[in-house]
């Protein structure tokens, strides 16, 4: 059994989380859709779900966008825990009956998100606070969630941050993942014109990457060792065994 992570570009690399599933002893399978990788056709021998980032679309028309979309209700529907984030938390979203548009102007930075109600207790954010700035990289958002889904933490610009489908089903819009390097990397890419458009600039950004990352670097760390223990314990690699632990919603 394996967790198979779908890795939808270079730059969007599983980061925090891959450097959490190897401390876990966890069996990871990576397909690279970018480089043409195709998708298993089942989810046989697959115990979790991981669906990075990217720069494509969830609405895109490509054949390998619907087959995701399937992989992750199949996923959803067998109680396969999946997490999806960035791209990955708008394939959930859209694979579940939700929707995704674009946004007025991209979100690009740091942002600060909250937790979506104080009568909100969610398992995985358990030390992380109401209240935590992370960063963004996106011009699309999920417009409406899956029915019966809940949000977790909110936005301004964006108003679905992170959101959960059942008990097992996760998507962040933001980018836990990303290392102070992948940031840096993120930043240089991006043009002086996007970055006026998103009323910010790269020595701004730099200083807020400063002054944020060793927060949110803890954050992210807490974070996926709850996956770790929590949503997808690597226990679950042997058939026939229940996690321990299981907290229901």
């Amino acid at each position: 059994m394996a967790i198979l992570v779908i890795q939808h570009s270079k730059i969007s690399d599983p980061g925090h989380l891959g450097a959490a599933l190897r401390t876990h002893g966890q069996k990871v399978r990576t397909v690279r859709v970018d480089l043409g990788q195709p998708l298993p056709a089942d989810l046989d021998d697959v115990h979790g779900l991981v669906s990075l980032g990217g720069p494509q679309s969830a609405n895109d028309s490509h054949d390998w966008v619907a087959h995701e979309q399937s992989l992750i209700r199949e996923a959803h529907g067998a109680g396969i825990p999946v997490l999806g984030l960035c791209l990955g938390a708008q394939m959930l979203a859209k694979a579940l009956g939700g929707e995704v548009a674009r946004m007025p102007k991209p979100e690009l930075g740091w942002v600060t998100v909250k937790a979506a109600s104080i009568g909100v207790e969610d398992v995985l954010h358990g030390g992380i606070g109401w209240s935590q700035t992370v960063f963004e990289s996106h011009g699309e958002h999920v417009s409406k969630m899956p029915e019966g889904a809940t949000l977790v933490m909110k936005g301004d610009a964006c108003a679905v941050q992170a959101f959960r489908v059942g008990a097992t089903s996760y998507g962040f819009q933001y980018h836990p993942e990303w290392t102070r390097e992948t940031i840096g990397t993120e930043i240089d890419s991006w043009s002086d014109a996007e970055l006026a458009a998103a009323g910010t600039s790269k020595a701004e950004l730099r200083q807020k990457t400063a002054e944020h990352y060793p927060h949110a670097e803890r954050n992210s760390k807490r974070l996926f060792e709850a996956v770790n223990l929590l949503l997808m314990p690597a226990s679950r690699q042997q058939r026939g065994l229940v996690a321990p632990g299981w907290i229901h919603h």
